[in-house]
């Protein structure tokens, strides 16, 4: 008898995370966000997996915690390229690097560019991909996930169509208006 993989329960772990960075507890959060990226990452989901490395980064940037936060920042993206959506990372970056310019990490930003270039195979001193090119136009999500309570930005999720967008945390199809 063949087993079916079991997938990992993300809902109500991420649930609890989003509690916990709303309670302003960044830490907790980034170590459950760590926890199922490492999951998904184990079982071949990459996008889901880059998403949830790029919550716990966001949680690392909370914490002042630089070095992680550009660690799973950097993680996150690589498993975008892996997983095919060079869009998401073309449309990532320039926030992340944004991220970083307004704390004063300007040398860390120009790291994460020039990261990302050799990721994406460009020659030294050239861009791989034109930076923050805009998408065609969709409609407007919830701010949140009725599901998981994650939050729905339009940049960041899997666009089903110009009306539907799958929910980066919790896989579900969100309508937009």
């Amino acid at each position: 008898m063949l087993h079916q993989r079991r997938r990992p329960r993300l809902r109500p772990a991420l649930r609890k995370a989003r509690r916990r960075i709303e309670q302003a507890d960044p830490a907790e959060a980034a170590a459950t966000f760590e926890k199922k990226a490492q999951a998904a990452e184990e079982q071949g989901m990459w996008d889901k997996a880059g998403d949830l490395y790029l919550e716990a980064a966001r949680c690392y940037l909370q914490l002042d915690d630089i070095d992680r936060a550009d660690d799973h920042g950097l993680k996150a993206l690589q498993l975008f390229i892996q997983a095919k959506r060079p869009g998401k990372v073309r449309r990532l970056v320039p926030r992340m690097m944004a991220v970083l310019h307004r704390k004063g990490h300007h040398d860390e930003a120009e790291k994460l560019r020039r990261e990302v270039d050799a990721l994406l195979g460009a020659p030294p001193g050239e861009r791989a991909i034109p930076w923050g090119e805009r998408a065609g136009r969709r409609g407007s999500l919830p701010a949140k996930c009725p599901s998981c309570g994650g939050p729905l930005r339009s940049n960041e999720v899997n666009w089903v169509d110009s009306h539907s967008a799958e929910c980066a945390y919790c896989g579900d199809i969100v309508k937009a208006t």
